[in-house]
Order: C-alpha cells, then structure tokens, then sequence
C-alpha cells in the first residue's frame, strides 16, 4: 500500500467543514507533509495530491504553497476549493475560471447526483448535466449566511475531494 492509499484511506470518512475554523489533525498533516506518496515520485500532480489531502484534514495553509504557483488547470481546481474553504468565495471564483473544465468533473458530477441527498443545487446540475463548481461555490457562500444545507453541502464537498484526489493519483500512477 502507498503512503498516498494510506493517508486517503484515514481522511475518506472524513467530512470537512466547509470553512475549517482549525486543522482536523495537526500530527495527520505533519505526517503528510512529510510522507513519500507515491515511491520516490515528484512533480506537480504529486504536489497536488499532498494538497489535497491537507486540505481534506482541513489544513488549507499547508496546503496553498503546494498549488499557487503551478500553472495548471488541476492546480487551479485545488486552489479553488481552498479559496472556497477559507471562505473567500470571490476567489475562489476567480479560481474557478481558471480552471474552466476539467476531466474531473464527469466522475464528480456522476458521484454528487448518487450518493448526496436531494437539494437544490443537484436539481440545477441534473438539468445542467454537469458539475457546475461555480453554483456550488455559491450554494457554499449561501449556507455561510444562512446555514442551509450544510450537511448535503459537505458531503458534497468531501465527494468532490475525493473525485479529484482520485483522478490525480491515478495521473501519478500512470506517470502522466
């Protein structure tokens, strides 16, 4: 087993709050940080995948140094979530463009509509078809203000999590 299955298997019950107000487990992130995901390999969509599983143990400062500064759309994707998690929902918009669309999407979209409870915002992607990240950004800074829907918005988010943590290990593990 990889330290990346691992460290995805502890975080996968794991529900993140939609704006942490503190790390989940701070010796979970020092040992991330510090983990060799995927057997000595490097780059860019291994960065990513240690981003996103701190950002899954809702340890988005450790997390933004990992994806700032890289220039594509997976970063982007990750950078977006964190933004949203801080509760800047104005970039993470501005993120979200960025990223435009992503191979991503399909595989969330497709988990979202099965497995989160009915509410608003599954009823806009089943008529849009897709994953729409930026109305879902919105349903975040909505429930902010009026706490709706927060159990089915972070179970929401925690799928998105996962769906995107998956298509990047499996860019790792296929060297691409």
């Amino acid at each position: 087993m990889s330290d990346f299955h691992f460290y995805f298997s502890r975080l996968e019950l794991h529900a993140p709050e939609l704006v942490p107000s503190r790390v989940a487990d701070p010796n979970l992130s020092r040992d991330i940080s510090q983990a060799d995901l995927f057997g000595a390999k490097s780059g860019a969509m291994v960065d990513c995948c240690r981003a996103g599983l701190l950002l899954w143990n809702d340890d988005l400062t450790a997390a933004h140094p990992l994806v700032q500064d890289l220039p594509d759309t997976t970063a982007a994707f990750w950078h977006a979530i964190l933004h949203r998690r801080e509760g800047d929902y104005g970039n993470g918009r501005y993120w979200w463009n960025r990223t435009g669309s992503h191979p991503a999407f399909e595989p969330i979209f497709d988990s979202v509509l099965h497995r989160v409870p009915e509410f608003s915002l599954l009823d806009e992607m089943r008529a849009a078809g897709r994953w729409l990240p930026l109305e879902f950004n919105a349903a975040c800074e909505q429930c902010a203000r009026d706490g709706k829907h927060d159990a089915e918005l972070r179970a929401t988010q925690r799928l998105e999590m996962r769906g995107l943590l998956e298509w990047c290990a499996a860019r790792v593990r296929a060297n691409r």
